[in-house]
């Protein structure tokens, strides 16, 4: 093997494996793609769905965004909290607001949670607690909805200070509440003895989907791996030998 063909062994077997590396990296990335794009579509058939009866246990990964219908009557407690969220925000036209949430107790006396709708951030009183500005129905209904579980449990809850939650901390709104740690965000416009009822929000599927982005990525940086090798490679063919 002459000097020349031995000098060119780094840059090719480095242009080799790190080119093969990033595509492998940018292949993996169109699969989680797929991945993801199966499962938007698999929530948001959920969601278009015909309302079901409650699940007696009811699973995060297989009931999330279920149609539900369930009647029974909502807990006199004092038992709201507000629920300010980027979604909520985003859906309501950027306004502050809260999501009112309260305890539902079913016909059977199962006691869950329900999301009602949502309220603008003036509906707080003076002191700074949120309260429920807006009366439940006293009669029993009947109400249409969706499962929902926590979007981050990571996120402090901040609701046992104030009663003010940025986040679906379901086990601990369930201590709260005394209730199942089941939340369905109602459909269903939930009138007061007034005739007011919270703003319903309906629900929507937006799950990150960064995958395209992240598979480009690694596809541009292969495609720069391979041309500085075969540069690197193409400065050390043209370099005239070492004299004797």
């Amino acid at each position: 093997m002459t000097d020349r063909l031995r000098r060119l062994l780094a840059p090719a077997i480095l242009g080799v494996a790190g080119t093969a590396t990033l595509i492998a990296l940018c292949l993996w990335q169109m699969q989680r793609l797929d991945w993801k794009l199966g499962l938007i579509a698999e929530l948001e058939e959920r969601l278009t769905a015909e309302p079901v009866a409650l699940p007696a246990r009811p699973d995060p990964a297989a009931d999330e965004f279920t149609r539900v219908r369930v009647t029974g009557r909502f807990d006199g407690a004092d038992g709201t909290h507000g629920h300010p969220d980027a979604p909520l925000l985003t859906t309501m036209e950027k306004r502050a607001g809260y999501r009112i949430l309260q305890p539902f107790v079913l016909e059977d006396g199962r006691r869950i949670i329900v999301s009602r709708g949502w309220v603008p951030a003036e509906a707080k009183n003076e002191g700074g607690r949120a309260v429920r500005p807006i009366p439940a129905p006293a009669e029993a209904v009947t109400l249409t909805g969706a499962l929902r579980w926590p979007d981050d449990p990571q996120r402090p809850a901040f609701g046992e200070r104030d009663n003010v939650w940025i986040a679906r901390d379901m086990e601990t709104l369930a201590a709260v509440f005394d209730a199942e740690p089941v939340l369905v965000v109602s459909e269903t416009p939930t009138p007061g003895p007034d005739g007011r009822a919270p703003v319903l929000q309906p629900l929507t599927v937006s799950l990150r989907n960064p995958h395209f982005g992240y598979a480009v990525t690694w596809g541009l940086l292969a495609a720069v791996w391979a041309v500085m090798s075969g540069l690197w490679a193409s400065s050390i063919w043209r370099a005239r030998p070492a004299a004797a």
